[in-house]
C-alpha cells in the first residue's frame, strides 16, 4: 500500500517544517528576550531573514534535521517523567524548586551538547575526518590525531568529568 511519504512527499515537506522550526525558534526567542524591542514586525522580519538563511545553507538544515528528533525525544522523556511523578502525587511547588536546582540545569545543557556535537559529527564529520588529502609533511598527521575517534572520545569523557566533579564540589561545600 502507497502512503504519502513513501511517494517522495516528505523529502518535498520536511525543509518547509524546518523552515517554520527555525523561524517559530528564532520569533520566540527574540519576543521572549526582547532584544530588538517590542515590536513584533521587527522581530518577525528578523526571525524569517534567519530562517531563510538557514534555509538557504544544506549544511545547517541537515545539521537541524538531525538534532531535532534527539531534542524532541529528549523534551518527551522530561514531560513523561514529570507526568509519572505528578501521578504520584508530587506537586507543582516541588517540581519547581527542582527545576530550579543548578544539577538539573547542567544536566540539560551537558545532554544538549551532546546532541549538538552528535549532530555536528553526523554533518560535518567527514568533511574534517577525510577532508585533507595523503600529503607529505606534519599537518595530514596531526589532523589525523587531533580528529581520530580515540582522542575526541577522549576530550568529550574528561569534559563530563569535570562537570562532575565541579557539581560535586560544589554539593559538598553547601552542606
Amino acid at each position: 500500500m502507497v502512503s504519502l511519504l513513501d511517494s517522495g512527499l516528505g523529502e518535498f515537506l520536511i525543509p518547509i517544517f524546518l523552515f517554520i522550526l527555525i523561524y517559530a525558534i528564532i520569533y520566540a526567542a527574540l519576543s521572549k528576550t526582547k532584544f530588538f524591542g517590542d515590536s513584533i514586525n521587527i522581530n518577525a522580519i528578523i526571525a524569517f531573514a534567519m530562517a531563510a538563511l538557514f534555509a538557504a545553507m544544506p549544511g545547517a538544515m541537515e545539521f537541524i534535521s538531525v538534532i531535532a528528533p534527539w531534542f524532541i525525544i529528549m523534551v518527551m522523556v522530561a514531560f513523561s517523567v514529570l507526568l509519572i511523578f505528578m501521578f504520584g502525587g508530587l506537586k507543582g511547588d516541588v517540581i519547581e524548586s527542582i527545576f530550579k536546582n543548578t544539577t538539573v540545569y547542567w544536566t540539560i545543557i551537558i545532554l544538549s551538547i551532546i546532541i549538538v556535537v552528535g549532530g555536528l559529527t553526523v554533518v560535518y564529520g567527514p568533511f574534517f575526518v577525510g577532508g585533507t588529502p595523503e600529503g607529505e609533511g606534519a599537518g595530514p598527521s596531526i589532523h589525523k590525531a587531533i580528529f581520530n575517534v580515540k582522542v575526541l572520545t577522549t576530550i568529550v569523557v574528561l569534559i563530563i568529568f569535570s562537570f562532575a566533579v565541579r557539581l560535586l564540589s560544589f554539593e559538598s561545600l553547601r552542606d
